[in-house]
Parts: C-alpha cells; sequence; structure tokens
C-alpha cells in the first residue's frame, strides 16, 4: 500500500480501512474461539457500515464466515426495544423475540480463494503488529491507543 497518489486514490484507501477493519475483527473473534472453544458458523453486520455491500464481503472473505446483513440496520435500537418489551411483559423472551422480529436484508458468502488471500495478509498484519508492540516497548514510538485506568 502506497499513499503516492499516483499509485493509490480515495477508493483505494478506503478500502484498505475497511480491509484492515475486517482483518482486526477476524483476529479477535479468533482470540475469542481460541479461550471459549466456541466457533462462530456466522456474522451478523449491523450498523452504517452495513448498508454498502463492499465491506460486507470483505469481512465474509477475510472471516470466511458467512455474514448476515439485518433489515433494521440499527441493532441496538431493535435489541433495546426487544428488552423493553420483555421487561414490559409483551414479549416472553429476548431470545424468541429476536427469531420472531429480526428479519435478513441480505447474506454474503466467503470466496475461498480470496479468503486465502487475506489470510496471508492477516498472517502479515499480525507480524507486522508484534513488531509494532515491540517498538512501543522499548520506547522508541508511542501506542495510539491506551487502555483505560493504565
Amino acid at each position: 500500500m502506497s499513499i503516492d497518489p499516483d499509485k493509490c486514490n480515495k477508493a483505494t484507501l478506503f478500502r484498505a480501512l475497511e480491509e484492515n477493519a475486517a482483518i482486526v475483527s477476524a483476529c479477535n473473534l479468533q482470540q475469542i474461539a481460541d479461550f471459549s472453544n466456541i466457533h462462530p458458523t456466522s456474522l451478523v453486520f449491523a450498523g452504517g457500515g452495513s448498508k454498502g455491500k463492499l465491506w460486507s464481503q470483505i469481512l465474509a472473505d477475510v472471516s470466511g464466515l458467512p455474514v448476515n446483513i439485518p433489515v433494521v440496520k440499527e441493532a441496538t435500537a431493535l435489541g433495546c426495544a426487544i428488552a423493553a418489551g420483555v421487561g414490559a411483559g409483551i414479549f416472553s423472551s429476548m431470545a424468541e423475540t429476536g427469531e420472531r422480529l429480526v428479519r435478513w436484508e441480505r447474506t454474503h458468502t466467503p470466496d475461498p480463494e480470496k479468503h486465502e488471500l487475506y489470510q496471508d495478509s492477516r498472517d502479515k498484519w499480525q507480524a507486522v503488529y508484534q513488531d509494532q508492540l515491540g517498538l512501543v516497548d522499548h520506547g522508541l514510538t508511542t501506542s495510539l491507543w491506551k487502555a483505560p485506568g493504565l
């Protein structure tokens, strides 16, 4: 990746940001699976980013999992409405009501060839990330993020 305007433009830079977010998400999902022994068979991608098709497909290709896009993109608001309905006695349970109310707009299926390419990028990303952490540990650079309370 280059930020040379002769080699990339806004579209390639934006795609790179989406790919990075998908790689980080896939790494985090793998860490959760490693310590919980729970392995998802699909993902739900909601919110504003799910309105377009590119990021959803990138997430499917990077993770190797089908990505489901709900009709109602603001899943937090829908979840709050379901919780309020359960609390008020209108619905019997969160899970049952979610099954009844959540509808799917589309599903993105991973492309096995792209998944393989992204696996290589993910391995490189993890190596570079470890190197970056080492630079921070040695005081050669600073971290862009610090956990609250540290």
